[in-house]
């Protein structure tokens, strides 16, 4: 159907427009998949302090050599001896023919590898080759690993629980053997969550929405609200654009090894995060975004461009997704109804795009132009989220810049 522009202003940066609809569903089963274009991000580009980044350090890049080369996956640390990944990492690299490996010459696990060229911050443990358990009918392994400080990398906990549709979902990894990524941006349970695995499989897999690509076998799918791995991601539908993964609560109802979750705690609300991917686009380019923020936040989104024109984004553009106790999230992205454009008009160079929230709301023009003044300013020196006093209480405000080519 032809695109339909809904520009926001007159002179606006981006605009909106009603996205086709889906191409059929064809059968199409691959390892990994990016959903709607790759909207993965480096995990080194959020604070130390955000719950994922925690979460993060018992995820680790599975290196596995082979007589035949390297394959790379991701595993994630269950206890302080054990490792959990995809069976079809270890050991079922040696039955894919497509490899042609017949030996497994090494296994280590690398942690800690969270920004490129910081070697010095990752740790090399070794892994043995032979699983602890494994089952290829739910595609899991558990290997054994010796000498990991649980108190730098601890273990994952577990869930049991079962996806319900729209559920929001972190899946943090290594993709292509890379630096830890995470995928959240449009990262939940499909519609439906469940459904039954194929032949090879057992019982029912989970579907998701959110980007993977290879060496993301063997990623915790994570409950971003429990903040517990509910599922391992395993594999994805290219032409119907899904992905899949075992549920958890499957895979402990089998396994010998792996505790059973206890209590939920209740998790703390996540700080304020701004996220908009790509970086850099150009004409006809599609912006996602993504904003976390209190449940009491009342946002007022808006684009600052690089000669400091502002313009406001109407909040009804974004889909509004309840995130758990005390945490909403706003977002647009390649699978909403709207998308965020780039025209040709728009202005080239480095944008920042983010919101300014506050429990009593900033749609009043004067307050909403006060608090944009010392935001800017913040901006201008390299801050891209805090708070800024006014007479009426304390602003709070979260961006991200991107660039339009």
């Amino acid at each position: 159907m032809p695109r339909v522009v809904r520009p926001f202003a007159a002179a606006s940066a981006v605009a909106l427009c009603l996205l086709p609809a889906q191409a059929p569903a064809q059968d199409g089963i691959q390892k990994e998949l990016a959903i709607e274009g790759y909207n993965n991000e480096a995990i080194y580009t959020y604070a130390e302090s955000s719950d994922f980044r925690k979460l993060g350090r018992g995820v680790g890049k599975l290196q596995i050599r082979t007589d035949a080369g390297e394959n790379p996956c991701t595993a994630f640390l269950v206890d302080a001896t054990h490792i959990l990944t995809n069976y079809h990492c270890i050991p079922g690299v040696l039955e894919d023919p497509r490899i042609g490996a017949t030996e497994i010459t090494s296994v280590t696990w690398i942690a800690g590898f969270v920004e490129p060229g910081r070697d010095e911050e990752t740790a090399r443990f070794t892994v043995n080759p032979v699983p602890v358990e494994s089952s290829a009918e739910l595609d899991y392994s558990v290997l054994e690993v010796t000498g990991v400080p649980t108190d730098r990398f601890p273990p994952l906990p577990l869930s049991d629980a079962a996806p319900v549709e729209g559920m929001p979902f972190w899946i943090i990894g290594h993709p292509m053997g890379k630096s830890q990524h995470i995928s959240r941006e449009g990262c939940r349970a499909a519609r439906p969550p469940l459904e039954k695995a194929p032949e090879a499989q057992s019982g029912q897999r989970v579907r998701h929405t959110c980007d993977t690509l290879g060496g993301n076998s063997g990623s915790p799918i994570i409950d971003s609200s429990a903040r517990r791995v509910i599922a391992l991601h395993n594999s994805g539908n290219r032409n119907v654009g899904i992905n899949y993964g075992i549920p958890m609560a499957e895979i402990l109802a089998q396994s010998k090894v792996l505790l059973k979750p206890g209590p939920v705690a209740k998790p703390k609300a996540l700080p304020m995060l701004m996220s908009a991917f790509p970086a850099s686009l150009g004409v006809g380019g599609e912006l996602s975004l993504v904003a976390d923020m209190p449940a009491d936040c009342t946002p007022a989104f808006v684009d600052i461009s690089p000669s400091l024109q502002l313009t406001p984004i109407p909040l009804e553009v974004f889909e509004k997704v309840d995130l758990g106790p005390g945490q909403t999230r706003y977002q647009v992205t390649p699978t909403s109804r709207y998308a965020v454009v780039v025209q040709e008009q728009d202005e080239k160079g480095e944008h920042r795009i983010g919101f300014l929230c506050s429990s009593s709301g900033v749609s009043d023009a004067e307050q909403l132009k006060s608090a944009l003044r010392l935001v800017v300013a913040d901006l201008n020196k390299g801050q891209l989220s805090g708070k800024v006093t006014l007479d009426g209480g304390t602003v709070d405000y979260a961006f991200k810049s991107y660039v339009i080519e």
